[in-house]
């Protein structure tokens, strides 16, 4: 059964996203007192088991969690967690600064007590619309930096954690007050999943898979989606106009069997592109039976490819089964569920 590509996502969700506790600084002020023109964000992140979901849209909204996921997928470097305060426009006009992150005792998986000052909020805070979040993507102060250029390198050897972007609207916030946010965040993944894997009986018959490559793919990527600054919440963005391939191709990267691999998104569709393929060496009882292309395609009913090609996209999960019936090779291929974190009051990775 073949799900459209487009179609999945991971959610984060902060609830409530921010408690923004904001309180005029006094001589007489305890430890936890802040400035009077600068804001305090404070809220609870949690990495725990994860649960995934499927949309059945062409955006990542329309959630509904099915089947438990993969931790790792989900993790976030606290100590590569940047926040930023925006416009209306998708301008940043403040840092969250002075993050500290505290570890809490929770049974259902690490959570954390996370706290960042917005300082000299005052003249700017009338402005401040949005609230954005990168992690994992090895970034400074967003406000130094050339968001729509910011980028990772993929290094299969020790990357740990996967770029991640979010963005939700912010209230009117108030100097001198809390401000207890319900609007929920979603993070996206800035990276593809992808998986080849033989159906479970072709063992018996003597199958297994030799060796296996991706054809073309590209070595960097971009953290944001291409038009992160035109939406007030991620789940605003649609796959037709979000694509942002950072054109950095080379040849070929290992697959292993069962195993996924992560990579940065491809442009397989346009006019004069050089298509990304799977090559797979088949063996059976030991010795070499043959070598077959895997297209990034939809596949009819005899496993063959069909119609246009699919780019690779960010936070989407691409599973290749292959089986050999009647002498010859079926490709069917799913688009899986990849996970998202559900918890109340709290982000989820």
């Amino acid at each position: 059964m073949f799900y459209h590509i487009k179609n999945i996502i991971i959610r984060t969700v902060i609830v409530p996203l921010l408690c923004v506790a904001m309180t005029a600084c006094s001589d007489d002020d305890g430890v936890g007192a802040i400035a009077k023109n600068d804001v305090r964000v404070a809220f609870t992140m949690m990495v725990a088991d994860a649960t995934s979901t499927r949309a059945a849209n062409e955006g990542w909204d329309n959630y509904d969690p099915k089947q438990p996921g993969i931790e790792d997928e989900n993790m976030i470097n606290t100590d590569d967690l940047r926040i930023a305060i925006c416009d209306g426009m998708g301008n940043i006009i403040g840092d969250v600064e002075t993050i500290t992150v505290t570890p809490m005792s929770d049974p259902s998986g690490t959570k954390y007590a996370i706290t960042g000052v917005w300082k000299n909020a005052k003249d700017d805070i009338a402005r401040a619309k949005k609230i954005m979040i990168v992690a994992n993507c090895n970034a400074t102060k967003l406000s130094t930096i050339d968001l729509p250029d910011l980028k990772y390198n993929i290094d299969t050897e020790t990357r740990k954690y996967i770029p991640m972007w979010g963005v939700a609207s912010l209230p009117a916030l108030t100097l001198g007050t809390q401000t207890d946010m319900t609007e929920q965040i979603y993070l996206l993944r800035a990276m593809a999943k992808v998986k080849v894997e033989m159906r479970s009986d072709m063992a018996s018959y003597g199958y297994s898979i030799g060796s296996m490559h991706i054809n073309n793919y590209n070595t960097q990527g971009y953290c944001l989606p291409k038009n992160y600054q035109s939406v007030n919440k991620t789940q605003e963005i649609r796959f037709d106009n979000s694509l942002n391939v950072l054109d950095s191709r080379a040849a070929s990267i290992g697959l292993t069997d069962r195993k996924a691999t992560y990579i940065p998104e491809y442009d397989n569709t346009s006019t004069g592109a050089t298509p990304s393929t799977i090559t797979v060496d088949l063996n059976r009882n030991g010795k070499h039976e043959g070598t077959y292309t895997l297209e990034f395609r939809n596949y009819d009913t005899d496993g063959k490819p069909t119609g246009t090609p699919y780019d690779i996209q960010r936070n989407h999960y691409y599973t290749f089964l292959i089986y050999k019936e009647d002498g010859k090779i079926i490709v069917s291929l799913h688009v899986r569920k990849w996970n998202k974190r559900v918890y109340d009051e709290d982000i989820i990775m």
